[in-house]
């Protein structure tokens, strides 16, 4: 599972590159919508080459990662925890490449044809605030299953020192997640415009901040006991 996961990561890191190569060179216009103002107005044009730089993000992303996770593992004295570890971060990995592919399938979609954003209550900002929270979701489940580690997970020194206090934080910061992505839900199908973007960030910095100093005051009570 663990070789599949890399694999598949892999695959979702190169493919943007690949079907932007195709849509560049046989399918788009010269000159293309290259910004979209917060109504989903064209306010300016470029050359349909800059379609290229959300997929040079991904991997330039993708690679530091797995530079970053190469030396971690390296490091460890812990094969059992680095097992688990590497195996979560594989599967939010993959979460966040599908999010990342979807949304450059959007925006060249929106380069090509700029009336899917023509008005406020653009398709493609729903179909973006979905999966945005729905990986929130995911995230969200994901992140109680892990173990204490400098890479994933509320890491705020005072969760760090034990295992129980490391839980107590990272449910509670799941928690958030999840309510987090079902605000952006929400937000994006009721305001139905990139308008969702500020609700989402509005609520992750809220729900976050409430769960930092939810399982500070349960840790402290748990050592007081």
């Amino acid at each position: 599972m663990k070789k599949f996961k890399r694999i598949l990561s892999l695959i979702l890191a190169v493919l943007p590159m690949l079907y932007t190569a195709v849509a560049v060179f046989f399918f788009m216009p010269d000159k293309i919508a290259a910004h979209f103002d917060i109504h989903g107005n064209i306010d300016r044009y470029g050359s349909k080459y800059e379609a290229f730089l959300l997929p040079a993000i991904i991997l330039v992303m993708y690679g530091i990662v797995m530079i970053v996770r190469h030396f971690t593992e390296k490091s460890s004295t812990d094969d059992e925890k680095t097992r688990r570890n590497s195996d979560v971060g594989d599967t939010v990995m993959i979460l966040i490449l599908v999010l990342l592919d979807a949304v450059d399938i959007l925006t060249l979609t929106a380069m090509n044809r700029p009336k899917i954003f023509s008005d406020a209550g653009s398709l493609a900002s729903v179909i973006v605030s979905v999966i945005v929270g729905i990986v929130f979701i995911l995230l969200g489940n994901i992140m109680p299953k892990t173990k204490r580690n400098n890479m994933i997970g509320m890491r705020m020194r005072f969760c760090m020192d034990t295992d129980e206090h490391w839980y107590i934080a990272n449910r509670a910061g799941g928690i958030a997640l999840v309510l987090a992505g079902l605000v952006t839900i929400a937000a994006g199908l009721i305001l139905r415009s990139v308008a969702y973007v500020f609700v989402m960030v509005i609520a992750l910095i809220l729900f976050l901040t409430v769960a930092t100093i939810y399982s500070y005051v349960i840790i402290k009570r748990t050592d007081n006991r």
